[in-house]
């Protein structure tokens, strides 16, 4: 779902297929209703939050795969598409006879991509994935936490994320690769390979050799001050970089001595405690934003430790609309929920979606203008359950 909005924020025209009743999310409250909002039970034509979310710019069909008429149907929409994006359990899609190898024959240009726990081969291939699972496979729980602590998850789903980042950006290639020679191909993207391609951007082996823990908190073996300091009112964020800005913080800490002691970064480094005492100090006697405002002033990169909740009303992100309100499609004004756009800009270029669809809204509408099915022959599926 996360992938195929990538795509319809970039301009793709996406049909998100869907058996009888789709996915749990659509049955998980909150719930929008065209007049407003409400949390008790699920009226008639109101729509969950994360269908109202990753629905955005889709068009909803509903088609039941366990039926032969179901897999007929999908099959023949693959054959007009450019772009079929799956998640399902490896070899699902091959025992109902969909998978690439069997879509290809009738569309060679299909790009298919697949998004699974670990691959479609490998000795993992067949074990269930999820988010929490891969986090702890990667590596990425181990090193996340402090060193007397637990291993401890990501705050957010980066197990599903990424890969769906992954992904788009596959699709992209293969359909420039299409461009060139006419012939689609298989995008095959694992949760467990996304994360540990996130991991191994630092000099893990050599941190090991020379017995760093694998959790270091929000610190940073190479050096100091970097991490998070509590101020008078909250938290701050501090990642020092150079020897210069080294120099212009203990200027304003008015602290020439810890310049003299740790001029260089090995001598910061051999003396982190020291330094994150004394700088833990100076932030603790003042409030969040003037600590903020301090070490900017000096070129130190800083900001507040800040809620999620706070984004709605951070001046930056409201600049360059970062959230919109999610709008229920029959609804005349937004509802007070937000969602993120698309986090990029293109310069001859206009994103943005249409809001999400109910459930099945476009199925008879995709099959007429893809398929060119008349009334009678929808009415046939319909009493064979091919539309659920």
């Amino acid at each position: 779902p996360v992938c195929c909005w990538f795509l319809a924020a970039l301009g793709a025209e996406v049909i998100r297929v869907e058996g009888p009743g789709g996915d749990l999310t659509w049955r998980v409250p909150p719930f929008v209703s065209p007049d407003g909002v409400h949390r008790g039970e699920r009226g008639e034509n109101d729509l969950g939050l994360s269908p109202l979310r990753k629905g955005r710019g889709k068009r909803s069909v509903v088609l039941d795969l366990e039926t032969d008429a179901g897999r007929d149907l999908f099959r023949r929409l693959a054959a007009k598409c450019d772009v079929l994006v799956e998640n399902a359990v490896p070899g699902v899609m091959a025992r109902r006879g969909l998978d690439y190898d069997d879509l290809a024959e009738t569309n060679p240009r299909l790009v298919y991509a697949s998004i699974t726990g670990y691959g479609h081969d490998g000795p993992y291939r067949d074990r269930p994935s999820m988010d929490l699972v891969v986090q702890a496979m990667s590596g990425l729980m181990a090193k996340t936490g402090f060193p007397d602590g637990p291993p401890t998850k990501v705050g957010t789903t980066i197990g599903d994320q990424v890969p769906s980042l992954f992904a788009a950006m596959g699709i992209l290639a293969a359909l420039r690769q299409r461009e060139i020679d006419g012939k689609g191909q298989r995008v095959d993207v694992a949760m467990l390979d996304a994360l540990v391609t996130l991991l191994w951007d630092e000099p893990l082996d050599e941190f090991e050799s020379q017995g760093v823990p694998p959790r270091v908190g929000n610190g940073d073996p190479r050096g100091a001050p970097v991490g998070t300091y509590a101020t008078r009112d909250g938290w701050v964020a501090v990642v020092l970089t150079s020897n210069e800005q080294w120099q212009r913080l203990t200027e304003a800490m008015d602290t020439p001595d810890l310049l003299e002691r740790f001029p260089g970064f090995a001598e910061r480094a051999a003396n982190r405690d020291a330094i994150n005492e004394a700088f833990g100090a100076w932030c603790a006697a003042q409030p969040t934003e003037s600590c903020v405002e301090a070490l900017l002033a000096v070129g130190v990169p800083a900001g507040p430790v800040r809620s999620p909740y706070d984004a709605p009303d951070d001046p930056q992100l409201r600049h360059r609309g970062a959230l919109e309100a999610l709008r229920h499609p029959d609804a005349e004004a937004p509802s007070p929920y937000l969602g993120p756009v698309l986090p990029l800009r293109l310069s001859r270029a206009e994103l943005g979606t249409s809001p999400a669809e109910p459930l099945g809204a476009s199925t008879e509408a995709v099959l007429r203008d893809l398929l060119d099915l008349e009334d009678g022959e929808l009415a046939r599926l319909r009493d064979e359950g091919a539309l659920g």
